[in-house]
């Protein structure tokens, strides 16, 4: 995940929203905080958290099934 470089005026805004005070990482990448990443290398969830492609994929392997 790259973020981009901000300005003091940005991260005063940025601030200013209260978005970055529960966050680990003060950002959200579904939130605000998403004008500022240019680019993520991997998997999308795997910043936002479970990677829910990678985990069916270990489950199926395991002999996991919905049915």
């Amino acid at each position: 995940m790259h973020f981009a470089v901000l300005s003091p005026e940005e991260i005063t805004r940025y601030l200013a929203t209260c978005e970055p005070h529960d966050k680990a990482g003060a950002y959200g990448i579904q939130g605000r905080a998403s004008r500022y990443i240019p680019r993520i290398e991997g998997c999308y969830f795997n910043v936002v958290g479970l990677p829910l492609a990678r985990l069916q994929q270990s489950l199926t392997e395991l002999g996991w099934s919905e049915d």
